[in-house]
C-alpha cells in the first residue's frame, strides 16, 4: 500500500541521520547494559533498539510501545533476538524478576506530558517491579540546570510574536516570565529552554502538548529513588544544536541538557 508522498519513509530517514550524532550516548547505555534480558520502553521507530539488539545478538531485547502504527514500522522488527509488544508504560508488562536492564529512550517526558509525575511514577515502579536485584533502568533525557530566571531579547519581532502564541498554546505549564521592556523578558530557564527548542518546530500542535524539561538532577534522582532504584552513573551529552537562537540573544549560557542517568535496584 502507498503511504502518502513517502512521509513516513522521509521520517525514518531523518531519525536516522540524527541518530548518528547520538551514538556516544548509545555507547554510554550499551556500556551499561546488565544480563541478558533487555527492555527498551517505549521503543518508538527502533532506530536505537535495532543498534543495540544488531551488536549483542546474545542478549533478548524486547520492545514495548503504546502505537500498533510504530511497531508496525519498526526497524528492528525482523531480528531474531528482538520481540516487539503493544502496551503502556504505566502497567507492568512482565513477571517480576524476569528484566535485567530497562531503557527509557526519551520516553519518560512523552509519559509526563500525558499523565505527569504520577505516571512517569507509574512507569519506573512497573520497570523496577520487573527487574531481577541488581538490575539497572536507564533514561536518556532532558536535565534542567536549574529554574534560575534567565533573560531573553527578541531581535526579530516575527519571534517575539511566535512566543506571544507560545504563551497561549502551550498546555503542559503556565510560563513563568516578566517583561522588561518591549523586547526583552524574564523567564524561568526551563521555560526558556521549552520555547528554543519549539519555536521553529513545523509540528507546532504536538510540541504544544509536550515538555522535554521536566527535571534538575536532584528531582530525576528523587522521583526514581522513590521507586525503590538508587543511582549508579550518570553522564552529560551536548545536543545545544537542536536549540534554535535566530531572532533571540540570550543573557546566559546553556549547559549541556542531554543526559543518561542510571539506576540500580539494590540487591
Amino acid at each position: 500500500m502507498n503511504r502518502a508522498p513517502l512521509q513516513n519513509d522521509l521520517l525514518i530517514q531523518g531519525l536516522t541521520k540524527r541518530f548518528a550524532k547520538q551514538k556516544p550516548v548509545m555507547d554510554f547505555m550499551e556500556e551499561h547494559l546488565t544480563g541478558p534480558r533487555v527492555c527498551d520502553l517505549g521503543c518508538g521507530n527502533g532506530i536505537p533498539l535495532r543498534y543495540l539488539a544488531e551488536r549483542h545478538p546474545d542478549r533478548m531485547f524486547v520492545g514495548v510501545d503504546h502505537s500498533t502504527d510504530i511497531l508496525g514500522r519498526n526497524l528492528a522488527a525482523d531480528r531474531d533476538n528482538v520481540l516487539l509488544v503493544k502496551g503502556s508504560l504505566e502497567e507492568p508488562l512482565f513477571a517480576p524478576g524476569t528484566m535485567d536492564t530497562a531503557i527509557f529512550n526519551r520516553s519518560l517526558h512523552e509519559v509526563y506530558s500525558l499523565t505527569g509525575e504520577d505516571g512517569v511514577k507509574r512507569a519506573l515502579a512497573a520497570a523496577a517491579d520487573a527487574l531481577r536485584p541488581g538490575g539497572r533502568v536507564l533514561v536518556y533525557e532532558n536535565v534542567i540546570a536549574s529554574r534560575r530566571m534567565v533573560r531573553m531579547r527578541f531581535t526579530d519581532p516575527e519571534v517575539s510574536a511566535v512566543f506571544d502564541r507560545f504563551l497561549g498554546d502551550y498546555s503542559i505549564r503556565p510560563i513563568t516570565f516578566s517583561r522588561e521592556t518591549d523586547d526583552t523578558i524574564v523567564i524561568r530557564e526551563d521555560d526558556a529552554l521549552e520555547f528554543l527548542t519549539k519555536y521553529r518546530d513545523p509540528d507546532w500542535e504536538s510540541e504544544m502538548r509536550e515538555a522535554h524539561f521536566i527535571y534538575t538532577r536532584q528531582e530525576w534522582d528523587g522521583v526514581v529513588s522513590s521507586c525503590g532504584l538508587r543511582p549508579y552513573a550518570i553522564r552529560s551529552f551536548d545536543d545545544r544544536q537542536i536549540l534554535v537562537t535566530d531572532g533571540v540573544q540570550l543573557g546566559w549560557e546553556i549547559a549541556d541538557f542531554k543526559h543518561v542517568l542510571v539506576y540500580e535496584l539494590p540487591r
